[in-house]
């Protein structure tokens, strides 16, 4: 026989075998921490290897019941001697030993069960359990804060519906952790009987319909209005109804657990509690005989049945003692229920819960304000920001108030300093920039009114430059002397001082009022006959002609025809300061002046008037919230509120961590003044000790 218990030290090294312990004992609750225990007799020289944490490793007959460590142990007297007894408790404890310091969180959409668990197992120091099997596949969002690694891994599988069932591996190292999910009695390979009168000795039946619930109100994170609760996940109402109302009425509860941070996770919760709650707590005691080959195992099902009491019954085991297996290796008790969850389960939890409440930050309600005050147009609309932290749990307002108020400037005039500027210019008008004036006008000129100028002079006509005057002509000529070159000479009019070398050419037809046919004399003898058309050359020497006499008029009937032509002039025009009197009209069509100029401007200096003077007043603005313009409002307004026109992230929900803007744009210059109120949640998390 193999003897009950084994020792081993921190490195799993053997270092006793106590073939004289006794009392051994052990319990195994389902999905809770196994304990064991036995005693020694004080004069047994191994007690020196039962130190605190060592292992122990417990056999029940040939059958290993699986490894401890050593906690608190206590010596007794008694008539029989002195006793030394070992309390124990299930390896799975040396995962209290670590724990995930301040705030941690993990999971969502995309994070299987099975992440979330290997994140928790590798904050271990000491890598002592690896991850086995795990047969549940959900995404939900976990956070713990100053958790043990053992308390959050039991945490993990609380919001499940179905039934599950904590397994592990200690024979080999390091030990292996699994989450499987518990058989249906038709696939349950250890499903066992109970008999009265065959194999039990004593059964004890227990209804208790103090935890009965058909309604459970959800509560998680928070306090006060900010508490988290189901509603928006649960169609807008924050409790679950059971199936069994019509069994047993409406009967309310309220289940608080802070640990929950997500409506989704703490929903999942209450639904399995619910599950549990809805029906009275049924609670068998037996106390049956190990036949041997007939083995309890918790988590497995047990059919029990009493034909003189009417118990005949399917159920779990949900804890299995055995409280000597060397003095009564035969006895055997097991509890079967319809949950696992007894009062000493409920008592833990309400001392869980108080812990909790102790190490997890809840926060608190918050307000803040964020007043502005600035000129504005409608190009620069007033701007205001405000941050949402990232640890905002809740956001319960967000109100803006502004008003528009004249724009406000605090002085008149600035400081010039010198400045020149130069190089071209063109200014342009304005389509009103030609005019038109008319009537009489009346200019002097200054003193250097007057200029002379001088040198030659082209001046071209158009095609249109020559023209044809005709009809009767006066002329009247002066009491001088007038003497000019004439151009032609002979036939009636004597010849004087001809210079053969002279000549000037006239080109076109022209008359010079000589009756056609009159013979007219030429230089060196002979005449030519005149006629009046077609193109002709006078050969003139230098001469003149002198006129005498009374002034007189000369009445002439001609025709000038002028081809176009040009005249070249050298002169020389003096014009002494005068004054013009006109009546003229001035028409001056838009046109742009082009400039080459320079402008020198001294320094100087201009005093500064300070005051406080306003210009022009909006009569109408624009706001925007995120760049969602908020409609319907005038140039001011109290207590708006613009939650609905935040950005909000893809669960719908406004955005965190980051800054929110409100543009007000006014319709003309002007002055807005406002100010954003929130009430905010903030959990407390995140930032520094300074």
């Amino acid at each position: 026989m193999t003897a009950p218990v084994r020792i081993y030290n921190q490195n799993l090294q053997l270092v006793a075998v106590l073939d004289n312990a006794f009392a051994v004992g052990y319990e195994m609750p389902l999905n809770n921490l196994w304990r064991a225990s036995f005693s020694l007799p004080a004069d047994d020289p191994k007690n020196a290897e039962c130190r605190p944490l060592y292992y122990v490793e417990i056999f029940d007959g040939d059958e290993r019941i699986d490894l401890f460590r050593i906690i608190p142990h206590a010596a007794r007297r008694d008539s029989s001697g002195q006793t030394i007894t070992y309390q124990c408790e299930h390896v799975l404890a040396t995962l209290l030993d670590d724990v995930m310091f301040q705030f941690h969180t993990i999971g969502g959409l995309g994070m299987y069960t099975d992440e979330v668990l290997q994140y928790i197992l590798d904050q271990q120091l000491v890598p002592r359990w690896q991850l086995g099997t795990v047969s549940f596949a959900r995404q939900f969002e976990y956070s713990w804060e100053n958790e043990n690694l053992l308390a959050a891994l039991f945490s993990v599988p609380k919001p499940f519906v179905e039934e599950y069932m904590w397994t592990w591996d200690t024979t080999s190292y390091p030990w292996t952790l699994n989450l499987v999910e518990q058989p249906a009695i038709e696939n349950d390979p250890n499903v066992t009987y109970i008999r009265y009168g065959h194999n039990m000795r004593e059964i004890e039946r227990e209804i208790d319909p103090t935890t009965l619930c058909t309604r459970l109100y959800c509560l998680g994170f928070g306090e006060g209005v900010n508490q988290l609760t189901i509603a928006e996940v649960n169609g807008g109402v924050p409790y679950l109804d059971a199936d069994t109302q019509a069994q047993y009425g409406i009967i309310s509860k309220i289940w608080v657990d802070r640990r929950f941070e997500h409506p989704e996770t703490l929903k999942a919760r209450g639904e399995a509690l619910l599950e549990e709650l809805k029906h009275p707590r049924i609670t068998y005691r037996a106390k049956a005989a190990d036949l041997g080959l007939q083995r309890f195992r918790t988590g497995s099902h047990v059919i029990v049945k009493d034909e003189e009491l009417g118990i005949d019954i399917t159920a779990r085991v949900v804890n299995v003692r055995k409280p000597d297996i060397t003095g009564a290796p035969g006895d055997i008790e097991i509890e079967i229920a319809n949950r696992p969850l007894d009062i000493a389960g409920s008592i833990a939890e309400l001392a869980d819960r108080q812990r909790i409440n102790e190490v997890y930050a809840q926060g608190a309600t918050n307000f803040d304000s964020h007043d502005f005050a600035d000129n504005c147009d409608p190009d620069h609309p007033a701007i205001m920001r405000f941050w949402v932290p990232e640890e905002t749990v809740r956001i319960n307002k967000v109100r803006l108030s502004f008003r528009v108020e004249p724009f406000r400037s605090y002085e008149r005039a600035i400081e010039a300093a010198p400045a020149t500027t130069s190089g071209p210019s063109t200014r342009q008008t304005t389509a009103a920039g030609g005019q038109t004036t008319s009537g009489p006008s009346s200019r002097t000129t200054t003193a250097a009114g007057g200029q002379t100028t001088s040198g030659p002079s082209s001046r071209t006509t158009t095609a249109a430059g020559g023209q044809t005057t005709s009809g009767p002509s006066s002329k009247t000529t002066t009491e001088q002397t007038s003497t000019y070159n004439t151009t032609y000479y002979g036939g009636l009019y004597p010849q004087q001082n001809y210079d053969p070398d002279y000549t000037t050419s006239t080109v076109g037809d022209h008359n010079h009022g000589i009756p056609p046919g009159t013979q007219l004399a030429v230089a060196g003898g002979g005449y030519v006959v005149w006629s009046p058309s077609g193109a002709h050359n006078h050969m003139l020497g230098y001469h003149y002609h002198e006129f005498w006499g009374e002034p007189h008029v000369h009445g002439m009937e001609h025709t000038h025809e002028i081809a176009p032509h040009v005249h070249e002039m050298d002169h020389t025009h003096e014009i002494a300061p005068h004054v013009h009197e006109m009546d003229h009209t001035h028409e001056i069509a838009p046109h742009v002046h082009d400039m080459d100029h320079t402008h020198t401007i001294p320094a100087h200096t201009h005093d500064i008037e300070y005051g406080i003077f306003e210009g022009p007043t909006p009569t109408a603005v624009t706001v925007r919230v995120d760049g969602n313009v908020v409609p319907g409002l005038g140039t001011s307004a109290d207590e708006v509120d613009i939650i609905p026109y935040l950005a909000k992230d893809s669960g719908g929900k406004i955005q965190r961590g980051t800054w929110h803007t409100i543009e007000i744009a006014p319709n003309s210059l002007g002055r807005i003044v406002a100010t954003v109120l929130t009430q905010i949640f903030v959990q407390s998390r995140g930032g520094g000790n300074y």
